[in-house]
């Protein structure tokens, strides 16, 4: 998508995640209404540096994602997390 320089949105595991835990889709939104919602309101000009915001996010923040503690992850000492003020409970 990206070496092809196409206005696209691609949602993978952690761009759908943290798209869910902000509220920017429906809780009950699969990563193909995800992708479908999300390409429609993002902005071209804005879609590969966000797209590549969430996704290094998601690698290395716990909180932002549903995977277990098992998984090593480069997440601040002080376990701070930006998007933490817009993050809803999803449990």
């Amino acid at each position: 998508m990206f070496n092809l320089q196409q206005d696209d949105f691609p949602v993978d595991t952690h761009v759908f995640e943290i798209a869910r835990a902000i509220g920017w889709v429906p809780a009950i939104a699969d990563r193909n209404r995800t992708y479908l919602h999300l390409n429609r309101r993002i902005p071209k000009e804005l879609k590969f540096d966000l797209n590549c915001l969430l996704y290094t996010h998601g690698k290395v923040c716990r909180k932002c994602t549903m995977k277990g503690s098992s998984q090593k992850k480069l997440a601040p000492k002080d376990g701070s997390c930006p998007l933490s003020d817009y993050r809803r409970n999803l449990a």
